[in-house]
């Protein structure tokens, strides 16, 4: 009988996967110059995803901007009332295939490296993690890869 349970289990976890699998990927919120996605989760986590997204495909990530501790640092010296973010960072990270071919065609697309993803919290709002990346910029054809990967970095990591 032992086996039996094994296997029913094993035969849900499966089906399980399959359903996910079939999931289609989640859509952005279009908003200005960017695609936001947004995830219920705690805020550690989806960073961590992302990360693990990110590394996963090989690549490095060369910076993280503490954006949210940034703002509020220099909130005084600006005069800046209240905050916008609890909190904020931008991973960024370059694939060298892909710059490579954004830049042979044109040198001066080397602007649009490094490649950004934010991941933040919306001041007061606890419950959702937000995941940033740029639009996609349509007229330089040779940044569609570079969409593509970004688009499927948050979608793994918004699948774990």
């Amino acid at each position: 009988m032992p086996n039996l349970r094994l296997i029913l289990t094993f035969c849900l976890a499966l089906s399980g996967a399959l359903v996910r699998a079939e999931e289609p990927p989640p859509q952005p919120n279009v908003i200005g110059a960017a695609w936001v996605y947004t995830v219920t989760g705690e805020y550690e986590d989806v960073k961590t995803d992302l990360v693990a997204a990110i590394e996963s495909r090989g690549i490095v990530i060369s910076y993280v901007a503490h954006a949210a501790s940034m703002l509020q640092r220099t909130s005084d010296a600006v005069g800046a009332v209240g905050k916008a973010f609890d909190r904020a960072d931008i991973l960024l990270f370059c694939k060298a295939d892909l710059t490579y071919q954004l830049t042979i065609k044109n040198p001066h697309n080397l602007v649009l490296c490094p490649y950004s993803v934010s991941v933040y919290t919306l001041a007061g709002d606890w419950e959702h993690v937000y995941l940033g990346i740029r639009a996609p910029e349509q007229n330089v054809p040779e940044y569609a890869a570079i969409h593509q990967l970004l688009v499927d970095i948050v979608n793994e990591t918004i699948s774990w």
